[in-house]
């Protein structure tokens, strides 16, 4: 037995690091339940139907001076009495979800959930096309 581990020693250390590398990225890109939860609970509050689960999870940091991007986005986000200021400089979480119930259902539209330390910041929904637009998660003129 002792020779059969001197043996394979690289390889069991090599197995081993690589499991406990996709565990921590599982758990980087990963989304727990009662985050996944508050997520599409605040979203169905104004109407939204989403996938239960993100089809994307994105870390982002936000800058300490907002260039017009975020300052625009910012103005948006004010809409649904929501502020970024606060947040610059900081890292957050951006969750996306696949819109089930817009006008636009060519499956490009998705709901997205910036969250801090447990506590959603802002949300918006977008339309990924190359015209597409960011709207507050409370406009709902185009939910059908």
């Amino acid at each position: 037995m002792k020779t059969l581990i001197k043996r394979y020693k690289f390889k069991l250390i090599f197995i081993l690091f690589v499991v406990f590398v996709i565990t921590v990225i599982f758990a980087l890109f990963s989304v727990d339940n009662s985050t996944n939860n508050a997520n599409i609970e605040y979203i169905s509050s104004y109407g939204w139907q989403v996938e239960s689960s993100p089809v994307e999870i994105a870390h982002v940091r936000l800058p300490e001076d907002f260039n017009s991007l975020y300052r625009t986005y910012n103005s948006l986000a004010a809409k649904q009495g929501a502020t970024l200021e606060n947040y610059s400089g900081k890292n957050v979480t951006r969750y996306s979800y696949k819109v089930n119930n817009h006008k636009e259902s060519s499956g490009d539209v998705r709901a997205n959930i910036y969250v801090y330390k447990s506590q959603i910041i802002a949300a918006d929904i977008s339309i990924l096309k190359p015209q597409g637009t960011t709207v507050p998660l409370s406009d709902t003129s185009n939910m059908k």
